[in-house]
């Protein structure tokens, strides 16, 4: 198979992960309501719809790959997974975070493939998909264009409209870092702009590596054309 070819296959392999491990974790939780209110949940909806109408497009033929607007939205919907990874295996395992409801078990399979899902091969699996990507298309301005996704999600907490006490975290903003009566709100102010800050950072390495492959490109090309 050509390069095309892959993408294709790889892609329907990304939209099978997100929807498996969306299904499964509204299967394993009577509060789909207060599933809907995570950011985990959240990321990886935006991605399955995103990647939808991507297979769509490869289907009906559409160059939407082409557009002017693809890197910049590729790479945020990237990032907003990818930071669900991020969160989950540096702030959320470590102190214990339940994804579901209150019946949650350690022994129960399902609910630790779904976890597993939602939280580390999707996201990854998004990341991946950069490979088949065109490179040198991404701008200095996209890493704070990747902040819109997380800045929403942060004004949908203090908005008060989530609803997050029955499945675990912090009562009424979903993760206790966020949770200013809890930690105080300095305390909540470093984490935030130091998500932020990891963003733009993680942002720039991408978009770093992402000119040096587009230039490793165009060499291979050259020299096809120079032997």
């Amino acid at each position: 198979m050509n390069k095309k070819e892959n993408s294709f296959v790889y892609r329907r392999i990304v939209f099978a992960s997100l929807c498996i491990g969306i299904t499964l974790s509204f299967k394993y939780t009577s509060f789909i309501k207060f599933l809907l209110s995570y950011y985990t949940t959240q990321s990886n909806l935006v991605c399955l719809i995103a990647y939808f109408f991507f297979i769509i497009g490869d289907i009906t033929g559409c160059n939407y790959q082409r557009k002017k607007w693809y890197p910049h939205l590729k790479g945020a919907i990237s990032i907003s997974i990818f930071l669900t990874f991020i969160i989950y295996l540096s702030t959320l395992l470590p102190n214990d975070f339940p994804m579901y409801a209150v019946s949650y078990t350690s022994q129960d399979i399902g609910k630790k493939f779904a976890n597993f899902l939602v939280h580390g091969l999707s996201p990854l699996l998004v990341i991946g998909d950069y490979v088949f990507d065109e490179k040198g298309r991404l701008k200095k301005y996209d890493p704070f264009l990747w902040l819109v996704f997380p800045f929403l999600y942060l004004i949908f907490v203090y908005s008060g409209k989530g609803y997050f006490y029955a499945i675990g975290g912090s009562r009424k903003y979903a993760y206790f870092f966020l949770d200013y009566e809890q930690i105080g709100i300095k305390a909540v102010i470093i984490y935030i702009v130091g998500i932020a800050i990891g963003i733009i950072v993680m942002g720039y390495i991408f978009i770093f590596l992402d000119r040096k492959l587009a230039t490793k490109n165009k060499r291979k090309k050259l020299d096809k054309k120079n032997p």
